[in-house]
């Protein structure tokens, strides 16, 4: 769990530098999305960590139902935000879906490479 953070922290750093380079493109809210994907990443990980030392057919089902429930919520952000917001709707969209792909491929990419270490050790 260590190493998982040290990397969010280190992909979070880089997120942060490439935010403020391009951050004329960007919405406003750029580093609470940045904060929002840090800590959903951090809460996620340790659940499916938890569920896989448990069983891993409950692992399965729980980072089904979370990557489901995440998307549902990502969706609900996005729209009632874009509804209230219309002058910023177009970039918040982008930004959050832009951070949203950035952090689900590492989140994946993080347990895949746990889950190929443990069958190599089996």
């Amino acid at each position: 769990m260590n190493k998982f953070i040290k990397h969010l922290c280190i992909l979070t750093l880089i997120i942060i530098v490439a935010s403020i380079c391009a951050h004329s493109i960007l919405t406003i809210w750029w580093p609470a999305i940045v904060g929002f994907f840090f800590i959903v990443s951090m809460v996620v990980f340790s659940l499916s960590e938890k569920a896989k030392k448990k069983d891993m057919r409950k692992f399965a089902n729980f980072y089904m139902a979370s990557t489901v429930v995440k998307m549902m919520v990502y969706l609900t952000i996005i729209f009632v935000y874009a509804i209230n917001f219309k002058a910023d709707g177009k970039r918040f969209a982008i930004t959050f879906l832009a951070y949203y792909l950035i952090y689900s491929v590492f989140e994946t990419f993080k347990l895949a490479k746990k889950d190929k270490k443990t069958d190599g050790k089996a």
